[in-house]
């Protein structure tokens, strides 16, 4: 999605677009191989079942969220659709929170999945100024490709409502930094530190976990039609690089 529920999801972003980032022989970081989601939710058991029963709790969930919220959503009317017995739905989800926030991830890797990530590269170059422009371009394409997804955005004004503070938020934190491509945006973030692009005084998570903060003010303003999704791009990456970008 973006880059700072984008960092927060970011490290989903790379799982949630259905690509791995791994080092090229020329020493680049590129997009180009498949993973699936690796953590902890939703429970191990929904894994094995049939992937119409996958596909039908999930649309149904989705439908129910975005048209009643989080809050507004009744867990009991979303099991009845499926179709399925409130047991066998605990089975698979541990609570509606859970249910969300797998209804979150998925719309990700289903908005996003047809993007050509394969050849899109991120340079771990040395010059400060290349690392910052694609650092821009790849922000750039991502607010522009999630403003392009209805069901998607509609989810995240749901999870936007509900304020940062709300404990689905610090959920889909410990979801995120669970999964194996967390480490892959730090390792670009770390790059940027021995460069010198990115500052060292303030520990990356804690500047990941500021840049949340402020990305949820802007879609709240674009969401409410204060600003137009352009300038949200625009101001995000201003305020990331202000965030991140080492002290002179």
């Amino acid at each position: 999605m973006v880059y700072g529920l984008a960092l927060c999801f970011f490290d989903v972003r790379q799982s949630i677009y259905g690509f791995e980032l791994h080092r090229s022989c020329k020493g680049n970081l590129i997009f180009d191989r498949p993973v699936g989601l690796t953590g902890r939710m939703p429970l191990a058991r929904y894994e094995s079942i049939d992937e119409s029963l996958k596909t039908r709790i999930l649309d149904v969930s989705k439908d129910e969220f975005s048209a009643h919220g989080f809050e507004g959503a009744s867990y009991n009317k979303i099991i009845q659709k499926i179709g399925i017995s409130k047991g066998s739905m605990y089975y698979y989800f541990e609570n509606k929170e859970d249910l969300f926030i797998t209804c979150v991830i998925d719309a990700f890797a289903h908005a996003t999945g047809g993007f050509d990530f394969a050849k899109a590269s991120f340079p771990l170059t040395e010059d400060k100024p290349t690392y910052w422009n694609s650092l821009k371009a790849v922000s750039s394409k991502q607010w522009n490709d999630v403003f392009q997804h209805p069901v998607l955005m509609s989810l995240m004004r749901q999870l936007v409502s509900l304020g940062s503070d709300h404990p689905i938020f610090h959920k889909l934190n410990a979801e995120c930094e669970g999964l194996s491509e967390y480490g892959d945006i730090m390792a670009i973030l770390e790059h940027g530190v021995e460069i010198g692009a990115i500052r060292d005084d303030v520990p990356l998570h804690v500047l990941i976990r500021m840049n949340t903060e402020y990305e949820v003010w802007l879609m709240q303003e674009t969401q409410e039609g204060r600003m137009n999704e352009q300038q949200a791009i625009g101001k995000f990456f201003e305020m990331f690089k202000r965030l991140f970008e080492a002290r002179r």
